[in-house]
């Protein structure tokens, strides 16, 4: 599926929405948590599962993988700077050789729970900073695509929509999976708003089904300023532990069925 501009949505168009999951660990205090998970997969067709860089360790791993398959859903790997203090959302300094280590740990050890569990993984969606960082930092977005062909050069990267990383991958023979978001507001430049912004996270239903809706049936959606940027995508993001992620699904599903518009991962 790639999404481009187009007079309307009407058809037999299909759309992939993805989740990060498996975003807590036992005994912690999350709005992230296994049986809250649960309750948001029949509205997804693929997520991204936390392993062990900003959270998750293999229980969470394990039980959220085992779920995803019950669902039906593609499974990706979502690893992170080595930084669960932080959630992984601040850029660290990290040695190239100790960030490569640690990605191929986290990414092994969730492909190998995946098929002890009857799937497979089919994508990595790299976490927080990183995922911003690979953007900036041309050396930094190799790193990563080296390690995950490392491990199998078949896995797929999920990246930011509109970047370079699909030259990156193009250039180093991996299939790119555009990302944009439903939950999260862009700057002029197609970058994600900081966090740190009040209004960078997109928390109530209609307006993350307007973004979607513009994305589709356009081909772009509105910066934080103002300007329209065009944008396609490949999957559409809802962030498990975005404040309402449940009601923006269910209305994001509404739209999907008024307009005909099927939900699956493409292959």
């Amino acid at each position: 599926m790639e999404m481009t501009p187009k007079p309307n949505i009407v058809g037999t168009q299909s759309v992939d929405i993805n989740c990060d999951m498996g975003e807590w660990e036992t005994g912690q205090s999350s709005r992230s948590s296994a049986e809250s998970d649960l309750a948001l997969m029949p509205f997804i067709s693929s997520c991204s599962i936390a392993c062990g860089g900003h959270i998750g360790n293999e229980h969470s791993m394990r039980t959220t993988v085992c779920n995803a398959a019950k669902n039906g859903l593609r499974v990706g790997a979502h690893p992170a700077y080595p930084d669960k203090r932080h959630f992984g959302r601040r850029s660290i300094e990290i040695r190239a050789s100790d960030l490569a280590s640690t990605l191929n740990s986290q990414i092994s050890s969730l492909q190998a729970l995946a098929k002890m569990e009857g799937t497979e993984l089919s994508f990595v969606k790299p976490h927080g900073a990183l995922y911003n960082d690979m953007v900036r930092t041309p050396w930094l977005a190799d790193l990563v695509i080296d390690t995950i062909k490392q491990i199998d050069p078949n896995l797929k990267l999920m990246g930011l929509a509109g970047s370079n990383l699909a030259e990156h991958c193009e250039s180093k023979g991996i299939v790119f999976i555009a990302e944009a978001f439903a939950d999260r507001r862009y700057n002029d430049n197609g970058e994600l708003t900081p966090r740190s912004h009040p209004n960078a996270v997109i928390d109530n239903p209609e307006a993350a089904t307007e973004q979607i809706l513009s994305l589709i049936n356009k081909g772009s959606i509105t910066s934080i300023s103002g300007k329209t940027i065009s944008l396609a995508a490949d999957t559409l993001c809802i962030h498990s532990d975005t404040e309402g992620a449940l009601e923006q699904l269910m209305a994001i599903t509404q739209l999907l069925r008024k307009y005909d518009i099927s939900l699956g991962a493409a292959s």
